[in-house]
């Protein structure tokens, strides 16, 4: 089976539990979360400002609550019903911050416990965790193409495979998108192939 002796036990296990019988493995890859760093640094870093702004009330809030240092308005202290109302708004907004803060490392650990494939009949999804998840799409309902490569040929491959319609009656493309998996080019080559899609390569 191309590809899957580079992928950990674990993670191997479950792709080939997730293989029909008689399917062919043309295609196995990790995605390199490396690949949408920029993303995550950026909602991490808002993340932090976030949460330098809601702390604030939150801990003067929560401080008035206590009894530590009350809270002020026109040099008077405010009552409890505000301070109560202030300090449980605010903890929505720092659960807002701390979502952002864990976003990017979540991110990263769900693309360590992922591997994409690409057999004679499906392109088949397969991450791992307190359950495993399985999701394919039949390869002949490939329509589109796009890559996206480095120049050590790792790259990110958006894969369409239908069109459904929005709110609005107008079309909208189904896609999803493979980042950061090594060889880029050779999956979007076998995908054509699979396919019998001759998309522009």
């Amino acid at each position: 089976m191309w590809g899957l002796d580079r992928i950990p036990n674990d993670l191997r296990r479950a792709a080939e539990a997730a293989l029909h019988p008689g399917e062919r493995l043309l295609y196995a890859a990790r995605p390199d979360w490396r690949a949408g760093w920029g993303s995550l640094i950026a909602i991490f870093l808002f993340g932090v400002f976030w949460m330098s702004i809601s702390l604030v009330f939150f801990v003067t809030s929560g401080a008035s609550l206590l009894g530590i240092k009350p809270l002020l308005s026109k040099g008077q202290p405010t009552g409890f019903g505000l301070t109560l109302f202030l300090f449980f708004f605010s903890s929505g907004f720092v659960a807002i911050g701390l979502a952002c803060l864990a976003a990017p490392f979540l991110s990263i650990r769900k693309t360590l416990a992922t591997v994409h494939l690409v057999t004679d009949t499906r392109l088949i999804n397969v991450s791992i965790g307190r359950d495993t998840a399985v999701e394919s799409f039949a390869v002949r309902r490939v329509n589109f193409l796009k890559r996206r490569t480095r120049r050590d040929g790792k790259g990110t491959l958006t894969i369409g495979y239908g069109v459904e319609t929005d709110s609005d009656g107008d079309p909208r493309p189904l896609t999803f998108e493979w980042s950061g998996i090594p060889d880029a080019a050779r999956a979007e080559a076998l995908i054509c192939e699979q396919s019998q899609w001759r998309g522009k390569m």
